[in-house]
């Protein structure tokens, strides 16, 4: 613990916060290793039950390459956990979307329309005027359902990142094969991947949990 020793108590909220982050998200080996092993791998799938880590390496791998000035487009299925990446993870070279949501701004409208998305995405990947270079997806068991798959939209970003001519781009999906919820089936994209990475351990630190509920 870190505490202010005059008064025994943490300095400031944001003092707290700080501490906070520290101690409850931190990376097992297992979770760094496979950060560091997506640094020589273009695209690759990463399986992982509640609690393993996938969103925490899903956002530290966007980091990594918002340091370096390249533009992510970050995707998860949840609008609740969109709101909360925005706002604990801000980045000005991280665009955070769910995918209804990045549909919507495709196709400047108010409402999904996952064909005339994938149109978009096809001009785009004629064009070269896609604006990212790297695609990372979150809760990737929920872009399974039937729309999303009838119109290929992660297929298609993938493409477009594997296809430009620049060799920096990368495409990570992050999913649970246990928690299928809009769906009947992971998506295509995800079965048909070369490159499959599993997580077992879970990093939630309940040491540090129990602890500091005590």
């Amino acid at each position: 613990e870190i505490i202010c020793p005059e008064f025994n108590v943490f300095p400031s909220i944001g003092f707290e916060n700080e501490i906070r982050k520290i101690k409850f998200h931190r990376l097992l080996s297992e979770q760094e290793g496979i950060l560091n092993y997506l640094i020589e791998q273009r695209t690759a799938v990463i399986n992982g039950a509640a609690g393993t880590g996938k969103t925490m390496i899903a956002v530290k791998k966007a980091q990594r390459h918002a340091m370096n000035g390249e533009k992510v487009l970050f995707l998860c299925y949840n609008s609740n956990l969109r709101v909360f990446l925005d706002e604990n993870y801000r980045d000005s070279n991280i665009d955070y979307f769910t995918i209804a949501g990045f549909a919507c701004k495709l196709c400047f409208s108010s409402k999904p329309d996952y064909k005339k998305a994938s149109e978009y995405l096809e001009d785009m990947y004629l064009t070269g005027d896609f604006p990212y270079t790297h695609v990372i997806v979150d809760e990737g068991q929920d872009f399974g359902y039937e729309d999303l798959e009838e119109a290929d939209i992660l297929q298609l970003m993938q493409d477009i990142i594997m296809d430009n001519d620049s060799d920096l781009g990368t495409f990570y999906v992050f999913y649970d094969k246990l928690q299928l919820v809009q769906g009947r089936q992971v998506p295509k994209c995800i079965t048909d991947a070369d490159c499959k990475l599993t997580l077992y351990r879970n990093c939630r630190n309940t040491e540090n949990i129990a602890i500091t509920s005590l």
